[in-house]
């Protein structure tokens, strides 16, 4: 997290806000579609109960094979999606070149759902911050200094990928084998209601962003992306961590509901212990925490940042009620939840863009408390 802020302050200075719109339109595209990458494969791996050689050799497979059709459809679609952001010339080619992503994912998905369910989180911890200060780091800053804007943003993303496959491929050989009918229906028993949840709440996650660079433009989404990451870093590094640790522990008890419930208990407690002062924090020094990390050309991110820093504490312990459905099974009940709140985020930041991105941020406040 410390990592990610010090590249972002230094990007922040090196590259203009339209640059970082056009990727961020281009990674909307990316994450949307990565909502059906691996057909929630690795995480039925990680809930599984019983899990057998048949199980991992089926999910590396149908990983890879999925994985390879997406990114040919993300490829073939560009031109579609650069003229829905009206940015034919950037859109398109930064999206073709990040298409790759999903080959090289597809092949990490099971070596890392195996160190999930093994607990491995200090290895995990390791592989995620080596790929990322190689990928922003070592790659990502060097290009952005001699001037390649969009392109040094494309460069790391595709650089960090690139290195947390190869070590996860390093760490866990896979074995290329048929997959096995019975056992992909298995998978994808919980994988299908798991998806159905993922694709809702990704468009939760990326509604807003394509409601903003839809009728405002990259330079406004560039300040709302801005906005919102700063908001939602500090949640996503502290809650992420505790919902990818809390996941594999609750499926290993999910038949034990007393130790479930005193998990839950205790880990909303702890989010808001920290989150709670962290939030009204931002609210009131937002002017300096965008001053200090940005510089003076990002002002316009001052008004969203303080509306979605009210929202922190609430979007950060949602994710351990998420923890607590999937490794229960409960992935359909889930699913529905997450649809309401994608139908809020999107209608809300679509009447709230006639009056600029401040208003759609409260109105993706409203959304993150209902849910």
């Amino acid at each position: 997290g410390l990592l990610q802020l010090i590249v972002l302050a230094i990007l922040a200075r090196l590259i203009t806000p339209e640059a970082f719109g056009v990727v961020s339109a281009a990674l909307i595209v990316i994450h949307l579609s990565a909502i059906m990458s691996q057909l929630g494969m690795g995480t039925a791996l990680v809930q599984r109960p019983v899990l057998e050689p048949r199980h991992i050799d089926t999910a590396f497979t149908a990983s890879f094979l999925f994985d390879s059709t997406l990114g040919a459809i993300v490829w073939l679609s560009a031109p579609l999606a650069a003229d829905f952001f009206h940015n034919s010339a950037g859109v398109e080619s930064v999206l073709r070149a990040l298409a790759w992503v999903f080959p090289i994912g597809g092949l990490s998905t099971v070596a890392q759902s195996l160190m999930k369910r093994e607990l491995r989180f200090r290895q995990l911890a390791n592989i995620d911050v080596i790929s990322y200060g190689t990928g922003y780091g070592a790659v990502g800053v060097p290009l952005a200094i001699m001037g390649y804007g969009v392109w040094a943003l494309v460069a790391a993303q595709m650089v960090q990928g690139t290195v947390k496959t190869a070590i996860l491929l390093w760490w866990q050989r896979p074995r290329i084998r048929m997959p096995e009918r019975r056992a992909f229906e298995e998978l994808m028993y919980f994988g299908t209601g798991f998806t159905v949840a993922k694709i809702a709440n990704q468009l939760a996650a990326q509604g807003d962003y394509l409601v903003v660079g839809r009728f405002l433009g990259p330079q406004e989404l560039g300040y709302y992306g801005r906005a919102y990451t700063l908001m939602s870093s500090p949640a996503n590094g502290f809650a992420t961590v505790l919902d990818s640790v809390l996941f594999p522990v609750m499926a290993k008890v999910q038949t034990e509901s007393f130790r479930l419930a005193a998990a839950f208990r205790r880990a909303i407690a702890l989010l808001s212990l920290v989150f709670l002062p962290l939030s009204i924090a931002f609210v009131l020094l937002a002017p300096e925490v965008v001053q200090l990390l940005l510089g003076p050309r990002w002002t316009p991110v001052i008004a969203p940042f303080q509306v979605l820093g009210l929202g922190m504490t609430f979007r950060s312990t949602s994710k351990i009620a998420d923890a607590l459905a999937r490794a229960t099974g409960a992935v359909y009940r889930r699913a529905w939840r997450q649809i309401l709140y994608a139908v809020l985020v999107v209608g809300g930041a679509w009447i709230g863009q006639r009056w600029g991105i401040t208003a759609v941020a409260w109105a993706v406040l409203f959304a993150i408390l209902v849910n």
